[in-house]
């Protein structure tokens, strides 16, 4: 296998392995492993990278991941400053758990469907407080149980309407560490500076290479421009803060990193097809 991975830890005598994180911030660079992983983030906020997209994350959000898909929770600098712990819960699983054809099956054709969604990355929009509790109760189960409330609960995930799908088709690339660890630190670079300026040779130079280079390398492994996905990211902030805030398009738009609020306005219409104020307007009306 070439592509760098997280080798887990773990007892393999055990099928469903379950975690919990608490820290000062999430520190877990970006990677992949050979499991489906379910999450919770019971606390924290910031951005989550999956493949080379990236969204917000919030108390509360549920996230399924599917074996081999790259992805890293980031919090912003100056987290920790907050007081506020970065805590999560996390269920993993192997893909042939429940035996090599257990989702070839009828009854598990829904599931199956599901789980091939996950390849993307999904994030369950507003799950209900019952199933997080069941989520992070799941450690306390025993024997059987454990097996059962684990279905019961990617049951009721597989039904859902209310799923969004993170990440494209075009997933980054990666084919050794040395890949994995430019990458990691590119996007640790952006997830923690995006909100004051960033500079395109200092990009490279955590690289590691010239501008020219990184520029080739970055757009190969990501498929898109670094600009590009450093708008994605200031956007995708000025999404939460419109959502989430009062404060004025202007304030808005410095607290994300543009100094121009006019390319600031353009940069949103991209990303989100409307503008910043109808973007409010409509999530009001929501």
């Amino acid at each position: 296998m070439h592509i760098t991975y997280e080798k887990l830890t773990v007892d393999e005598n055990n099928i469903v392995y379950c975690y919990e994180f608490k820290q000062p911030r999430f520190n877990s660079p970006f990677h992949l492993h050979d499991e489906f992983e379910l999450i919770v983030i019971v606390k924290s906020h910031g951005k989550v990278y999956v493949g080379s997209n990236v969204s917000n994350f919030n108390d509360g959000d549920v996230f399924f991941f599917a074996p081999g898909l790259p992805h890293c929770f980031y919090n912003s600098i100056g987290y920790e400053k907050e007081g506020i712990t970065a805590h999560a819960v996390v269920v993993q699983f192997k893909n042939e758990f429940l035996g090599a054809d257990f989702l070839e099956k009828n009854e598990t054709a829904v599931l199956k469907k599901f789980m091939k969604k996950s390849e993307s990355g999904i994030q369950v929009m507003n799950p209900p407080k019952s199933l997080i509790n069941r989520i992070c109760g799941l450690n306390k189960r025993k024997n059987l149980e454990k097996i059962t409330e684990l279905l019961t609960i990617l049951n009721e995930l597989s039904v859902k309407k209310t799923i969004k799908l993170l990440s494209s088709g075009s997933n980054t690339t990666l084919t050794g560490l040395y890949d994995s660890k430019i990458i990691n630190d590119v996007y640790k670079y952006v997830a923690e500076n995006f909100q004051n300026e960033l500079s395109f040779t200092k990009a490279a130079s955590v690289a590691n290479m010239q501008k020219a280079a990184f520029c080739r390398f970055f757009k190969r492994k990501t498929k898109k421009k670094f600009t590009d996905f450093v708008n994605e990211t200031r956007i995708m902030h000025a999404q939460k803060l419109l959502a989430e805030t009062d404060k004025t398009m202007l304030e808005i738009a410095f607290d994300c990193g543009y100094t121009n609020t006019s390319y600031f306005n353009r940069q949103f219409r991209k990303y989100c097809s409307l503008s910043p104020v109808e973007f409010k307007k409509q999530i009001s009306i929501g």
